[in-house]
Formats: structure tokens, C-alpha cells, sequence
């Protein structure tokens, strides 16, 4: 009698560490004091992830945090398929409702073929889905995405929209992604990930998930020492002001200007420069570039680069940063 042959089992431990660091991220996103800034960072960190593997050059000033903490991006971002980034999408739309996921992939951009054909493409790649062997969500996110880059069912864009994809069946199923954690992790391993098949497919898939994962953490974890060392030098300052106020919003950001805090914060032009002169003397931020009002300011804290280590967890210490009444500093005016 013939034998049929079925899929290689996963590699148990790297998709255990992989499920692991994006269950650190959900503990992390709950308990830590500085989650709020956090998360827009890793928003952020997403966002420019994607459009680098896009081949765009997304720019710190075209960043917006709304009072959510949530990131939007200006017109000049060009990357495939933004609307996407950070949207939420059913598995059932995924499945079997191809104009439901061209929907959610456009938004109300044009696309960049006929929309019949585009269709067409779609219903065949989640049929192509469909046939596929079952699976756990992260390693079936990984063999949809290179469905999805084999019959590049929209012709432009489709190695950003393989990933937003893939995202959305797998990490985007826990607390902390928008779309590019997967990608963050992928930007540091070269592109075989591109071409990749079975198991290997599946290693560079869970390991990108892990280093993606733990490179938010590592921003955490640098984000809570920044705001320990800044706690203190509040604390030792007689006349405190608004100071606090501006740092809040910097942590959140990859860059300030003078006239992003003026409008923020409601000051003049005169006053959100002593105050961003103030926090640069006492070594709580960087000038980065820049002439009078056009210089920008970041805090000291580099991000990480994306790579498989360890967990590097600390503990959740509680400081002036947990107030969510100071966090709403963190909001946009309209």
C-alpha cells in the first residue's frame, strides 16, 4: 500500500519560544509603568519596519500619535497597503471574502490593477489557502504570506501585503502587533525568507516572530531605565513646571520639535524652546538637528536591532510614570 507522505513536524522549541516572546509582550503591554509610550513606539518601530522592506523611506517627522497612543503616518508615507497597517481584519475575511481583504488592504486607495482581476487573483490564493495541511496559527501564517508572494495576487505591493497577512493570522493574534512584528524581526535576516519553502520557511518565520518580539521588549526595558533616570531628576528639581509634561511626550515619539511640543502643550514658540533647553541640560534629551525652531529632540534610547537572544525580562517597577491621568499628555490636538 502506498504511504502518503504529511508535512514535517515543527520545530516544537523555536515555535514555543516564538508563542513565548509574544506572551511576554501581552504581560509587558498589562503591567509595565511606561506602556503607554511603549506602545506607540512599537507602532512606530512596525510602521518603519514595513516600509523599509517596501523599499521606502519613511522619515521620523511624518509620524502622529493620536490620543490613543495609536500611530498614523503622514501622505508621504509611500508605503503598499498603510491602510492596513494596524487595522483590524477577521480570519473569516481572510478565508473566503476576497472583497472584504481587498478592502481592508486599500482603504480608499486606488488599485494598481483591474479590481475583477484582482479579485479573481485573491479567490484563487485562498483556495490555494485551502488546500493547504492544517497547522498551528504561526506557522500557517508563514505558508499563507508565501502563497500570497507566489501568486502575487495584486502584482504591486505584495511582499508588504504577504506580511500585513501573515501578521493578521499569526502574532496579530496577540496583544502588541499592527502588522510588522513579523516583519521587524525579517529586516535583519536577509531575503531568503523570500524564496524560503517548508521547514526552512518555517524557521526564518518563527525565528523573525521571536527577534521581532524580544526587540519590543529590549525597547521596553529601555524606555523603563530612561524613565527611572528622568523620575530622578525631576525629583531633585524645586519648580518642576511642565517639564514632566514634555518628556511624556518625547518618550512617546522618535523625535520632537520645538513647534510639535508648543502646539501639544499649548506654549509659545519661546516657551517650548527653554523648556526643550531645559530638559537637554539636565542630559533628559538630545538635540539631533537642525537650526532654532527646526532643531529636533529625542531621549537618550537607541532602539534595539531585531536578533534570536534570550529573554532579557526585568522586573515591573512602579513609578510616577503609571499615572494614565498624566499619560493623556500623550494625545494629539485635532
Amino acid at each position: 500500500m502506498a504511504m502518503t507522505s504529511s508535512p514535517p513536524l515543527p520545530d516544537l522549541v523555536a515555535y514555543a519560544a516564538a508563542q513565548a516572546a509574544l506572551v511576554r509582550i501581552e504581560e509587558r503591554l498589562r503591567l509595565s509603568p511606561v506602556r503607554r509610550p511603549w506602545r506607540a513606539r512599537m507602532a512606530w518601530t512596525e510602521r518603519q519596519a514595513l516600509a523599509a522592506i517596501d523599499a521606502c523611506d519613511l522619515a521620523a517627522d511624518a509620524l502622529r500619535v493620536d490620543s490613543r497612543g495609536r500611530v498614523q503616518t503622514s501622505a508621504y508615507d509611500l508605503t503598499h497597503w498603510k491602510a492596513a497597517i494596524g487595522a483590524p481584519v477577521t480570519l473569516a475575511t481572510l478565508r473566503g471574502d476576497p472583497a472584504g481583504l481587498l478592502a481592508w488592504l486599500a482603504g480608499d486607495a486606488p488599485l494598481v490593477r483591474d479590481r475583477e482581476d484582482g479579485l479573481a487573483a485573491i479567490a484563487r490564493w485562498q483556495a490555494a489557502c485551502a488546500a493547504l495541511p492544517p497547522a498551528p496559527p504561526l506557522l500557517h501564517a508563514a505558508r499563507i504570506a508565501a502563497l500570497w508572494r507566489q501568486n502575487a495576487p495584486l502584482g504591486k505591493g505584495d511582499v508588504v501585503a504577504s506580511l500585513l497577512i501573515g501578521d493578521r493570522w499569526g502574532p496579530g493574534r496577540w496583544t502588541g502587533s499592527i502588522g510588522g512584528l513579523t516583519a521587524l524581526g525579517l529586516q535583519h535576516g536577509g531575503a531568503s525568507w523570500k524564496v524560503a519553502r517548508g521547514a526552512a520557511l518555517d524557521r526564518l518565520w518563527l525565528a523573525a516572530i521571536r527577534a521581532g518580539a524580544e526587540a519590543h521588549c529590549e525597547t521596553e526595558i529601555r524606555l523603563r531605565g530612561y524613565a527611572q533616570r528622568a523620575a530622578g531628576v525631576l525629583a531633585r528639581r524645586r519648580r518642576l513646571g511642565r517639564l514632566k509634561e514634555v518628556i511624556l511626550f518625547a518618550m512617546a515619539r522618535p523625535a520632537v520639535t520645538s513647534a510639535a511640543v508648543a502646539r501639544q502643550l499649548d506654549l509659545t514658540s519661546a516657551g517650548a524652546i527653554k523648556l526643550l533647553t531645559l530638559a537637554v541640560d539636565e542630559g533628559l534629551l538630545v538635540e539631533r538637528s537642525g537650526q532654532a525652531s527646526y532643531r529636533s529632540y529625542a531621549i537618550p534610547v537607541s532602539a534595539p536591532s531585531p536578533a534570536p537572544a534570550g529573554s532579557r525580562s526585568g522586573p515591573f517597577d512602579g513609578d510616577i510614570w503609571t499615572d494614565e491621568g498624566e499619560n493623556a499628555s500623550f494625545s494629539e490636538p485635532a
